[in-house]
C-alpha cells in the first residue's frame, strides 16, 4: 500500500510506500524529514489510523479526481446547450446520455482509495475498506472549524507579539 500526503515540514505533496504494518517512519521525498509511523496504526495490512496526523477518522472514497469529475459534466452541460441552442434536439439528448452513461462507466470502473478528514492523506492498496465508512459531511465540517480555529488563533498570537513588541518576531 502506499500513501499520498503534504509533507508537514515542506508542504510539498509526496508519496510514500508502506509495507504492511512493518513500516516504521515515512519520509518526504524533497526535504527528507521523517514522521514516525505510530503503533497500532497498521494491522494486519489494514489502517487503523492516518500514519501522517493523529487522527483515526478516514473515510473512503473513488480513486478519480473532483476536478475532471466536474470538468465532464460541465463540458457535457455546455456541449448540449450548443445543441439546444441550434435546434439540434437528437444531438441534444445523445450528448446528456452520452455524460451520463460515462460518468457512470468511470463510478463503475474507478477504484476506491482510504482518505484522512484531517490532513487529507490518500492511502491506496489498502485491505479492508469495507471497515471504514464512506464520506460524512458533519465529520468533514468538525476538522475543517478546527482547522479555520487554529488558524484564526495563531494569526491572533502573531498580531498581539507585533503590537506589543512593535516588531514581528
Amino acid at each position: 500500500m502506499n500513501v499520498t500526503y503534504a509533507c508537514p515540514a515542506c508542504h510539498n505533496p509526496t508519496r510514500a510506500e508502506l509495507d504492511d504494518g512493518r513500516a516504521t517512519v515515512v519520509t518526504c521525498l524533497h526535504c527528507r524529514g521523517q514522521i514516525a509511523v505510530p503503533p497500532g496504526a497498521i494491522e494486519q495490512g489494514r489502517m487503523r489510523r492516518c500514519v501522517v496526523c493523529p487522527s483515526a477518522e478516514l473515510y473512503v472514497r473513488k480513486d478519480f479526481s473532483q476536478f475532471w469529475g466536474v470538468g465532464i459534466v460541465v463540458l457535457g452541460f455546455v456541449a448540449s446547450s450548443i445543441a439546444w441552442y441550434a435546434y439540434h434536439i437528437i444531438a441534444t439528448y445523445a450528448i446528456l446520455f452520452g455524460t451520463a452513461a460515462l460518468d457512470m462507466a468511470l463510478y463503475l470502473f474507478t477504484g476506491n482509495l482510504l482518505q484522512c478528514y484531517r490532513c487529507q492523506a490518500q492511502y491506496r492498496g489498502v485491505a479492508g475498506l469495507d471497515d471504514h465508512q464512506p464520506f460524512h459531511l458533519e465529520t468533514h465540517e468538525k476538522h475543517r472549524q478546527q482547522l479555520a480555529r487554529l488558524a484564526a488563533a495563531e494569526r491572533e498570537f502573531r498580531d498581539c507579539r507585533v503590537s506589543r513588541h512593535g516588531f514581528g518576531y
